[in-house]
């Protein structure tokens, strides 16, 4: 065994588990720190500053057709609507 693995054998023996406990504190800090709805915030702003952004660049193109329902012989006029940087 190299002293690499003997350093890893040695951190884990010293490691604890955590336990639910644990977890219910970190939770509770949060929360007394951040308040209730700050993640709730946090990410509606990553939506509106990054993902909206990657969901226009992903569709960046949107074609509109009307059918012309009273008239079967009548090509359906179209456009195209195109976005590019929001600049939010």
């Amino acid at each position: 065994m190299d002293l690499a693995d003997e350093r890893d054998r040695s951190y884990n023996d010293d490691e604890e588990d955590i336990t639910q406990d644990d977890a219910w504190t970190v939770i509770s800090s949060y929360f007394e720190e951040n308040g209730l709805v700050r993640q709730q915030i946090d990410s509606f702003n990553e939506f509106i500053q990054s993902t909206t952004q990657e969901i226009v660049d992903d569709n960046g193109c949107i074609e509109i057709r009307s059918e012309s329902q009273h008239n079967s012989g009548h090509r359906p006029n179209f456009a195209e609507v195109r976005f590019g940087e929001l600049g939010l």
